[in-house]
């Protein structure tokens, strides 16, 4: 604790270096880790943990910025799972030996298959100061002025993102709550899945097509799959995710992937996988390279309570615009589908 207070000061001079916005990386637990009651483990002690990917996880490296007495510049990546900060020490494959509790956080019990934020240093030291860690935020806000996104709050447990231009605090449940199967927009009830739901429409290609998310909770989002309509093959779509004011967040790959079967899911993995904050508005995309395979399209008189976007002229494949986000409903201009 008195070594992580120490190089606060440091390391929040490194995070106000440049202004590009790094978005979090995630993993999850795999293995429970045990708290103060089961085990002899006290906040601050060391404990070993194993994760299902070490991406970006690193240890203490060589004091190259001349800090006094410290031998190691201590500009470690940190975990933050559930409501506990572990701070990592020392990298052997995917077990990570941590300092658990650190930064006003209580070591506690963490369930297998437990969400992993992967925190850089700077980030920690930037959070950590001032008000940033005694109130969630509120108000405008912008993307590119973020360093980091999302911003956590270790001790509350709030996770905050910038959407729309509006800070967008989740609930203190949102990291422990359990993972959802599949959330379907707009809701499809009844109808079945192996027909048409809406209005088989045939796609002009690079155009945009994307329909209104409303995020209930706070979800880890792997990926996009909307609904083929009577005719799949040949074409290839990418899916994309955009938040309340039309700017991008994630997508998947800008080469497209093949189109299935008609009457099916097109589920579609993001290149990267985002943690959207909600309760919140999000948008769903997708875009074709062509114009064989038909969308599903939400239209007038079926689930029109919802937003639904269309770029107003063909764009280029695999170059995915942000867009002014629709204040009313538009005929076959979004398609059925589930974020996962």
């Amino acid at each position: 604790m008195k070594r992580f207070a120490a190089v606060l000061s440091f390391l929040v001079v490194l995070a106000s270096i440049g202004n590009a916005q790094t978005i979090l990386l995630t993993t999850t637990l795999s293995s429970a880790v045990g708290n103060t009651v089961s085990s002899a483990l006290t906040t601050g002690n060391m404990g070993v943990i194993s994760l299902a990917s070490a991406t970006g996880v690193s240890g203490p490296m060589p004091n190259t910025g001349n800090v006094a007495g410290l031998a190691t510049s201590n500009a470690s990546t940190y975990l933050y799972v559930d409501r506990e900060l572990m701070q990592v020490e020392s990298v052997n494959g995917t077990f990570i030996t941590v300092a658990r509790g650190v930064g006003s956080t209580s070591a506690a019990s963490h369930a297998s298959g437990a969400l992993v934020f992967v925190i850089p240093a700077p980030a920690v030291a930037y959070w950590s100061g001032g008000s940033l860690q005694q109130n969630a935020r509120q108000g405008s806000c912008s993307r590119t002025q973020e360093i980091y996104l999302p911003i956590i709050q270790f001790s509350s447990g709030i996770i905050t993102d910038c959407q729309g231009g509006q800070y967008v605090n989740g609930d203190t449940s949102q990291t422990t709550r359990g993972t959802f199967y599949r959330l379907e927009a707009p809701t499809i009830g009844a109808v079945s899945n192996a027909a048409v739901i809406g209005t088989n429409s045939t796609a002009v290609a690079a155009e945009l097509y994307c329909t209104e998310v409303r995020m209930p909770y706070s979800r880890l989002l792997t990926g996009y799959a909307p609904h083929i309509g009577t005719t799949g093959g040949t074409d290839k779509w990418i899916v994309a995710l955009y938040d309340s004011g039309g700017n991008l967040l994630a997508n998947s790959a800008l080469a497209g992937t093949t189109v299935g079967s008609g009457n099916a899911w097109q589920a579609t993995a993001f290149t990267s996988p985002y943690y959207a904050v909600g309760p919140s508005q999000y948008y769903a995309c997708l875009m074709s390279n062509g114009t064989t395979a038909t969308i599903d399209t939400v239209t007038t008189g079926k689930d029109d309570n919802i937003l639904t976007f269309k770029s107003a002229s063909a764009g280029t494949f695999g170059t995915l615009p942000n867009f002014t986000a629709p204040t009313a409903f538009n005929s076959v201009s979004g398609a059925y589908g589930y974020l996962y």
